[in-house]
């Protein structure tokens, strides 16, 4: 495990902070209570980083703000993210349509990478840390729903028999219909809000003056890391994976939904981005989920042909009637389950 560098972590936390949206600029005195630092530490930090131009200092108010050398850094970052930009107006309007929360995750390896992100106010979600995932079941089915046999047994290697048969089913789903289903269940329930607790909790887990977290550094539980792949092997340890990834759901049927995602690809026809919906304001019925994973679809495939990309062989347009879409069975035909389904009744999505 890497040594942890305070001093670097400062640095991250406070360019995150200012890069929040909704984040005024913030005097010396309001990022010191935020990041939990003492006075004079802070003060040099931000000495330096104005100096350099990574922030700029109002004259009047004395409050800092992001500053225009990061102008620079943003671009030279975006070079190596094509679809970003033209990902990004297509995030905003399925956002604030669907009242949710739109990611977008960078694939690399087995990792996945939060590089851009709306947020409607009707959204249940939080903002989510700029912080590594790792790909392991069931995490990842949208990436891996492209790759060759050979990627996804490795991806698949440390399952149950019955969960590599379910999952393959998935991935078999998520190919002919060009988008993923998650349904909210207790482990990635807690999963997103644990690393939405983490982030706001790590200033006051500091020590005296900032320095090293209480009780030292590596202590277990306290990296957005080690929380992801201690809930990741919850919700791959659970008896009825397919609470999780459903295989079908009812049209009339209503849903708490965890996300909705697309790919979008790059010029050799592997996945770049993952464009994904969560924090629905209400329940969805299994024909919106369907309504909506298409227009989600339809949305990337165009960012993909824009940007360049090429959509693998093994894909196609979504289209009525493709099979194994919502509502018809898929593969076996198993259900979604039941436990997390909500009844006919309630708040439901716009």
């Amino acid at each position: 495990m890497a040594r942890p560098s305070p001093q670097t972590d400062r640095v991250v936390a406070l360019i995150e902070l200012l890069s929040s949206e909704g984040t005024p600029a913030l005097t010396l005195a309001e990022v010191t209570r935020r990041l939990g630092v003492n006075k004079s530490t802070c003060h040099s930090m931000l000495a330096a980083l104005h100096q350099r131009g990574w922030l700029a200092r109002d004259p009047a108010t004395l409050a800092y703000r992001l500053g225009p050398a990061l102008i620079a850094v943003g671009h030279r970052a975006a070079e190596g993210f094509p679809a970003l930009e033209l990902v990004r107006p297509v995030m905003v309007e399925l956002a604030h349509r669907h009242g949710a929360h739109c990611v977008a995750l960078s694939i690399a390896g087995d990792r996945g990478t939060v590089v851009d992100q709306v947020r409607d106010l009707r959204s249940t979600s939080r903002e989510l840390p700029m912080a590594d995932i790792v790909l392991r079941p069931p995490l990842g089915a949208l990436v891996y729903a492209w790759e060759d046999d050979a990627t996804v047994a490795g991806w698949l290697a440390g399952e149950s028999p019955a969960a590599r048969e379910h999952h393959r089913r998935v991935l078999e789903l998520i190919r002919e219909r060009h988008y993923s289903v998650e349904l909210a269940t207790p482990p990635e329930t807690r999963l997103r809000n644990l690393v939405a607790q983490l982030r706001e909790g790590l200033a006051r887990e500091a020590g005296p003056g900032g320095d090293e977290p209480d009780g030292g550094a590596g202590a277990p539980g306290t990296s957005i890391e080690e929380m992801v792949d201690l809930l990741a092997g919850e919700l791959a340890a659970m008896e009825r994976f397919h609470d999780f990834l459903p295989l079908s759901l009812e049209p009339a049927g209503e849903y708490l939904i965890s996300s909705l995602g697309a790919p979008v690809f790059d010029r050799s026809g592997r996945v770049a981005l993952a464009v994904s919906l969560l924090g629905f304001p209400g329940l969805v019925t299994g024909a919106e989920v369907d309504r909506i994973g298409r227009e989600l679809s339809e949305a990337t495939l165009e960012v993909t042909r824009g940007s360049g990309g090429t959509v693998p062989a093994a894909s196609r347009a979504p289209g009525p009637g493709a099979p194994g879409a919502t509502g018809t069975p898929a593969a076996t035909g198993t259900p979604a389950a039941q436990v997390y389904r909500r009844p006919t009744v309630g708040t439901r999505s716009p």
